[in-house]
This record gives C-alpha cells, sequence and structure tokens, in this order.
C-alpha cells in the first residue's frame, strides 16, 4: 500500500467545488491525464455509484471503473477502483476563508510484482498531480 496527499485551496464556494469534482465529465478539463471520465450508473452520484475513466498516462492508455463507496453531499466522498489499478480515493471538503480546501488522500493497493513500485507510483502521483489542481483552481 502506498499513499498520496494532496490539498488544495479553491476562491469558490463550497458547494460550486464540490459540483464540479462530483461531475466527472469536467475532469479532462482540468486534469491532463484524462482522455473521458462520465457515470455509467444513472441518477445523481451516491453510494453505489460507479464511473467510468479512460486515461492516457507516459503513453500508456488505460480505463479503470471506480465505485462511490462513500457519499456526503458537500462534505466528502471516496471511491474505490472496481476495475483496472487498484486504489482508494478520498476528497474532503471544508470552507475555509477565501473558498473551499479540498483534501486528497490517493491508496494505491498494487499487488502481486507491481508491489514494489507502489511507492514510486504515490511518489510521481504526489508531483503531477499538484500541476492538475492548478488548472483546477483557474
Amino acid at each position: 500500500m502506498a499513499e498520496a496527499k494532496l490539498s488544495v485551496t479553491i476562491a469558490r464556494p463550497l458547494e460550486n467545488v464540490f459540483a464540479v469534482l462530483t461531475d466527472p465529465e469536467t475532469t479532462p478539463k482540468w486534469s491532463v491525464p484524462a482522455v473521458e471520465e462520465r457515470w455509467i450508473t444513472p441518477g445523481p452520484p451516491t453510494i453505489g455509484s460507479r464511473r467510468l475513466a479512460v486515461t492516457q498516462f507516459m503513453g500508456r492508455r488505460s480505463e479503470n471503473i471506480a465505485e462511490m463507496t462513500a457519499y456526503e453531499p458537500n462534505r466528502m466522498w471516496e471511491m474505490k477502483s472496481v476495475s483496472g489499478p487498484p486504489f482508494i480515493v478520498r476528497a474532503t471538503f471544508a470552507r475555509v476563508e477565501g473558498g473551499t480546501q479540498v483534501d486528497w488522500t490517493w491508496t494505491f493497493h498494487l499487488q502481486g510484482p507491481m508491489r514494489p513500485f507502489g511507492p514510486i507510483v504515490a511518489r510521481l502521483f504526489g508531483r503531477l498531480f499538484p500541476k492538475d489542481l492548478v488548472r483546477l483552481k483557474r
């Protein structure tokens, strides 16, 4: 298991930030590796909702499906991969002076021969994802 934690403060109301970060179709607008993301279950996001992500990273295209495992509107959400690379991502939201703070925790559960690469993946992710967060703030 390897973990990456990141935080960002966005100069927007909490409800707006939460809405953007629970609409996967907006992800390609701010995340470079995201080619396409969308909900594959009908209705608004809730526990059990699933989303499909197509990403391009280091010349490799991959897909994963993640399921919402926790969801509290305007407070937090958590998703766990059910296909593709094994991960859990949690985002928590808080009102702060000047906007909204989002705290992210990405946990990678690489297994078998990939297990030793977990810390490397977490460090690389921890270096690249902040650039996406700069775009998200805009």
